[in-house]
């Protein structure tokens, strides 16, 4: 008996656990929501001082998508891609 319990509280902790993490995740992109492209850009540069590796690769892949939408214009291109290049790096 006590096996059943164990493994129904351990099966609902798997799936709670994604629930959460999305949760995290919005609140995280809602506090870059009010931001520029420009002042997400320089936090973007504050933040990769303390990425490495295949993080900061994928960052500066997205920096660099970021850049070119904001010479087309392109506020929200812009915004969303700085917001990818600022998850990876954390």
């Amino acid at each position: 008996m006590a096996r059943i319990s164990i493994a129904c509280c351990a099966m609902a902790l798997c799936l709670a656990v994604p629930a959460f993490a999305q949760n995290t995740m919005s609140a995280a992109s809602s506090s870059t929501s009010a931001m520029t492209c420009d002042q997400m850009m320089a936090k973007a540069e504050r933040m990769s001082a303390s990425s490495t590796g295949a993080r900061m690769a994928m960052a500066q892949k997205q920096m660099h998508l970021a850049k070119m939408a904001k010479q087309k214009n392109d506020e929200a291109g812009c915004k969303a891609h700085m917001q990818q290049a600022m998850n990876a790096m954390k």
